[in-house]
């Protein structure tokens, strides 16, 4: 105590400047050199004005390590992984494989390349590794498929004040900083645009990422997980990802079977789908038909464990009697329509339950869900985004397109 501040800290001329202007700061990011190691701060000031002579006689300084502070955020924001390896479910002799082979790399620090197609888990398997090896530290996804070419550099690398038109004011960590600690599962690697595949290998050789419109890099430990449904050397093959990349992306591959693969597990998975909605909706749990559970066995799946999974849920909504029959499935899983014809015709077996041609929609489907969950939790938005798992953003959404007002919303 009793000691002054600039003993400790050097380089102060942006600090200095701020104390001279008077003015409170809250959460400004700052380059300091403190104890002689320069490094990222947060910085909060507190000036303390003199009634009398209107100037400031004393303010507080309070200090925050960049990197503790983003570990705050990703804490309050819910960047963690849910799921571990005992939640990849299936008996089959290649999900036991893949299975396997994740679980023996895991505590490696080396970077991991899933390759699967849509729907067969890859981001299951990515939380696994690393609630595994990293369970403490964060966990961040980016869809390089789904985030707008514009926005991914930024997304991605982060930036500093005023570096482009319409950036915050404060400037804004990326994804790579924010995954500090932890993991960073970049899916659908095979999207990102090429010039940016140049900047992410630099920082994957350096450990370092520098902001856009920064003039320092930051340190960055993290483990890189990568997933494509592209074959990754064929896009090398057409100049649309770099080779370079490729390998240092691949030091670990692990391919993961489309459910079509899986035999015997499209069933298990269909039964713990059922299980797992229906108590989630507080709903009776039905029986899957034999005549179900042989169509399911039989299909060829093409969206995966992704499809098997909306349809089951489909099927909860849609099932009389505490059975799901053929009927409670959506049509598009019928080959051609002399089996839906089949199904039309009534029988003792499927008398009381509705016939294919009045089935709901997949989207009318997902309206019932979306009112089920409401009701469910007396209209409670956030509750029934939970309950749900979706955010309350894509909640109200869902409603607006849907028309759902005769809850009382609450907030």
């Amino acid at each position: 105590s009793n000691h002054n501040i600039f003993n400790f800290i050097s380089d102060t001329s942006n600090l200095t400047n701020i104390l001279h202007g008077g003015k409170k700061v809250e959460y400004q990011e700052m380059e300091l050199k403190i104890m002689g190691k320069k490094e990222p701060y947060m910085v909060n000031i507190h000036p303390i004005i003199n009634p009398t002579s209107k100037i400031m006689d004393v303010a507080i300084i309070r200090l925050n390590h960049a990197s503790k502070v983003n570990a705050l955020v990703n804490t309050v924001v819910g960047a963690r992984a849910k799921f571990t390896f005992q939640d990849i479910i299936g008996n089959s002799e290649q999900i036991r494989k893949a299975k396997s082979l994740t679980e023996r790399f895991a505590d490696s620090s080396e970077n991991i390349l899933l390759i699967g197609e849509s729907g067969t888990g890859k981001e299951l398997f990515a939380q696994s590794i690393h609630n595994k090896s990293r369970p403490n530290g964060p966990f961040i996804a980016i869809n390089c498929a789904a985030m707008p070419r514009n926005l991914i550099e930024s997304e991605l690398f982060g930036y500093e004040p005023g570096a482009f038109t319409g950036a915050s004011k404060k400037g804004s960590p990326g994804k790579i900083e924010l995954a500090n600690g932890g993991t960073l599962f970049l899916d659908e690697i095979g999207d990102m645009p090429i010039e940016l595949q140049a900047v992410l290998l630099r920082v994957l050789e350096d450990k370092q990422v520098t902001r856009i419109g920064g003039k320092y890099a930051r340190s960055v430990d993290f483990r890189l997980i990568a997933a494509s449904n592209k074959k990754l050397l064929d896009l090398v093959e057409q100049k649309n990802f770099r080779e370079d990349l490729y390998f240092r992306l691949s030091v670990i591959k692990i391919e993961i079977p489309p459910l079509r693969q899986r035999s015997g597990d499209a069933l298990l998975l269909a039964e713990h789908f059922v299980q797992s909605y229906a108590r989630k909706m507080n709903l009776p749990v039905p029986k899957i038909s034999n005549a179900v559970r042989q169509k399911i066995q039989d299909y060829h799946w093409p969206g995966n464990v992704r499809q098997l999974e909306n349809v089951m849920i489909y099927a909860v909504n849609m099932a009389q009697e505490g059975i799901i029959q053929l009927e409670c499935l959506p049509s598009e899983i019928f080959k051609n329509n002399e089996e839906k014809a089949d199904l039309n015709q009534p029988d003792s077996s499927t008398k009381n339950t509705p016939h294919l041609k009045d089935l709901l929609s997949f989207k009318d489907a997902e309206a019932v869900v979306i009112r089920n969950a409401l009701a469910q939790t007396s209209g409670n938005i956030t509750a029934a985004s939970k309950l749900l798992k979706i955010s309350k953003t894509t909640m109200y959404k869902k409603m607006k397109e849907y028309g759902i007002k005769e809850y009382g919303i609450k907030e």
